[in-house]
């Protein structure tokens, strides 16, 4: 498939010859979040689904189900024989997403204190060193997704790790190349939150991990403020 035309803005990553890497809905929802995260698409925007298609150089049965994905993801909302339309971001959908997020993650770290062997622990422990040390946004993005899904596989859980495949999230593409101070917060709040789970402190662990997410979602909150993206 040829390159296909994007936004400014939007990650050449979404679009045109990566498609065929990945399911083509989930291609197009990508592109669609981007869109909305950028501005390109704001609050009460129809979208056009014809006109998507054409642009992306794909049929319109992805597209159809790129719109199914992201109204259950409250990207959009889509209204019978009158289209789908875009939701605005808005202060505390934001801070509710961190908080459960923060809830997830804090959950999994309580299992994993209960359940991880002591080699699980000693992976979580290198994967943070790791992260302490690196200083490209890249390598830190790579870094804490492995300790992430250490942290998830060490709480042995295969419902937990199903509810955080569907908890989308609200900056597309890497998360510490374009959130401003996320990457101090980040390394700060993971070496807590990991000191806790080696000490199989639960109580701990669960808080650390809701604390750095609320601020993270405060950095998010703060990027979207700034870049006028908020809904009245």
């Amino acid at each position: 498939m040829t390159e296909s035309p994007r936004a400014p803005g939007v990650p050449r990553a979404v679009v045109g010859s990566t498609f065929s890497r990945r399911s083509s809905g989930e291609q197009v929802a990508a592109y669609i979040r981007s869109l909305i995260f950028h501005g390109h698409l704001r609050h009460g925007d129809r979208i056009r689904q014809d006109e998507l298609a054409a642009t992306l150089g794909v049929s319109r049965i992805p597209v159809r189900e790129a719109i199914i994905a992201l109204d259950r993801e409250g990207w959009v909302t889509s209204e019978p024989h009158r289209g789908a339309y875009v939701n605005g971001f808005d202060r505390a959908g934001v801070a509710d997403h961190y908080h459960l997020l923060g809830l997830l993650y804090g959950l999994a770290a309580r299992r994993a204190t209960e359940r991880a062997s002591e080699e699980e622990l000693a992976g979580l422990a290198d994967h943070q060193k790791a992260l302490a040390a690196a200083t490209d946004p890249d390598e830190i993005f790579y870094i804490n997704e492995q300790l992430i899904r250490g942290m998830f596989a060490a709480a042995a859980s295969s419902r937990l790790v199903a509810v955080s495949r569907v908890m989308r999230p609200v900056v597309p593409g890497n998360f510490f190349d374009v959130v401003p101070g996320a990457i101090a917060d980040q390394k700060r709040g993971v070496a807590r939150a990991v000191k806790a789970i080696v000490a199989r402190d639960a109580d701990k662990a669960a808080a650390e991990w809701l604390r750095l997410l609320q601020r993270q979602g405060e950095h998010v909150s703060d990027l979207l403020a700034a870049s006028d993206l908020f809904a009245d």
